[in-house]
């Protein structure tokens, strides 16, 4: 099965048509007559960047014509192309290359440790051979002379998170995003679910014995997790507003009912990724100590007490 990243990467006969491009709108025929290129193969890399939205096709008399599209980050990869014209990009906007790309965008070392040891070697090796890659401590990081790839790259997962998240609905909301994972708010009960998508947050509290009502849903698309941990639903119903007390004391109760047989090492760990560590560490300390800390969005211990006995997390 294919990761998103997979997906959504290029083939090399792809860039050579975009590279082809890039100085301007060409016909089919002179598109096959410049790269060699079989009509019927030709056709079949043009549907993929269509679905990527790189480029258009326009209709003049009996001839089709192709040229970039409008869309920012199709205009992005068009000026990397151009400027950058003496890289072999047919070489590192392809395959795992490309996925290894997507995970330097905000990613520590650890984030890379899903590829093999000889698939990162190689591929970093080349990167770094190009210039494009550098070494730091927290891992490696796109050299910022290619500002325009950084760029690129980044609109261009907006675009792929963008697109998944209309999939469910047109309605639907970002509230997080992290690579390609993100976290979403739908129009309650939809008549179809995407796969990947998993229903997170208050809108799972009651299968952990915490009923509530809620006037939408909440999903975490991942092409990696395969279920939602109780740990989980505290993270992603903290994100759903962060500064928010009324979700606080939710991701509390359900600290709290689970207490005992939370992952607190996994947890923290999530939290991290989320940018939630201090919060998740003071949730711990005022369940503990009953006292709020301060900066944080928490309740009184009177308030969350009281909410606790309605849901008969405490007597």
């Amino acid at each position: 099965m294919k990761t998103t990243r997979e997906e959504y990467a290029f083939s090399k006969s792809e860039i050579r048509i975009l590279k082809e491009l890039a100085n301007g709108e060409r016909s089919l025929t002179q598109i096959g007559e410049a790269l060699s290129i079989k009509p019927s193969l030709l056709s079949y890399n043009l549907r993929k960047l269509l679905n990527k939205n790189i480029v258009k096709v326009a209709e003049k008399g009996s001839r089709k014509y192709v040229c970039f599209n409008d869309s920012k980050h199709a205009s992005q990869l068009r000026d990397l192309l151009l400027i950058y014209d003496y890289v072999d990009w047919q070489n590192v906007l392809a395959g795992k290359a490309m996925e290894i790309l997507f995970q330097t965008l905000t990613d520590s070392r650890k984030s890379l440790e899903k590829f093999s040891r000889a698939t990162l070697w190689r591929h970093v090796k080349d990167l770094k051979a190009r210039g494009i890659l550098t070494r730091e401590k927290a891992g490696y990081k796109i050299n910022p002379r290619f500002s325009i790839l950084t760029g690129f790259l980044n609109e261009y997962q907006r675009f792929i998170v963008d697109r998944l998240t209309h999939s469910i609905s047109e309605s639907a909301v970002v509230l997080w995003q992290g690579d390609l994972e993100f976290l979403i708010r739908t129009p309650k009960n939809l008549r179809t679910v995407p796969k990947n998508f998993l229903k997170t947050g208050t809108s799972l509290f009651s299968d952990f014995g915490l009923p509530m009502f809620s006037e939408f849903d909440i999903y975490f698309y991942s092409k990696e997790k395969r279920s939602i941990r109780s740990e989980d639903a505290v993270l992603h119903t903290l994100l759903i507003e962060p500064n928010n007390v009324r979700y606080a004391i939710y991701a509390l109760l359900l600290l709290k009912k689970y207490e005992g047989r939370i992952d607190k090492g996994y947890l923290s760990k999530q939290a991290q990724r989320f940018g939630l560590n201090r919060q998740i560490s003071g949730m711990f300390q005022f369940l503990k100590m009953h006292t709020s800390v301060k900066g944080l969005a928490l309740p009184t211990w009177r308030e969350f007490e009281a909410k606790a006995r309605d849901y008969k997390v405490i007597e």
